[in-house]
């Protein structure tokens, strides 16, 4: 997993991006404050905490990639408002039918230190 733009809140131009994603399979990327590693589906969830944020599914393309924008003025929850100081966790959650067991898979994490 990997990020484009900026770690400014201000700028509001951050991007996140996943590879090696089942083509044309949905998925969505998730937030959340603290750093774990837990089983969870295909794979491991490497963050949670009391702060959730999921944002919207988006469709993987031909190539395999996943990639949202992440919007700090329309946070998925008041608890999950991205400020300047704060630091977020990030992962990529998406179909993989093909490879059996729990039929999702996840993306390495990724963290953010946001600044002003």
């Amino acid at each position: 997993m990997e990020a484009s733009g900026s770690n400014r809140v201000l700028a509001n131009n951050l991007v996140l991006r996943a590879e090696s994603v089942p083509a044309t399979q949905p998925g969505l990327f998730y937030y959340g404050a603290l750093q774990i590693q837990t089983p969870f589906g295909n794979g491991a969830q490497c963050f949670g905490g009391p702060s959730l944020a999921r944002l919207p599914v988006v469709q993987a393309s031909a190539n395999g990639v996943l990639e949202t924008a992440v919007d700090n003025t329309m946070p998925p929850s008041a608890s999950t408002i991205i400020t300047p100081g704060s630091t977020w966790n990030f992962q990529a959650w998406f179909r993989d039918p093909a490879a059996g067991g729990a039929l999702f898979d996840l993306s390495d994490g990724y963290s953010i230190m946001f600044v002003l």
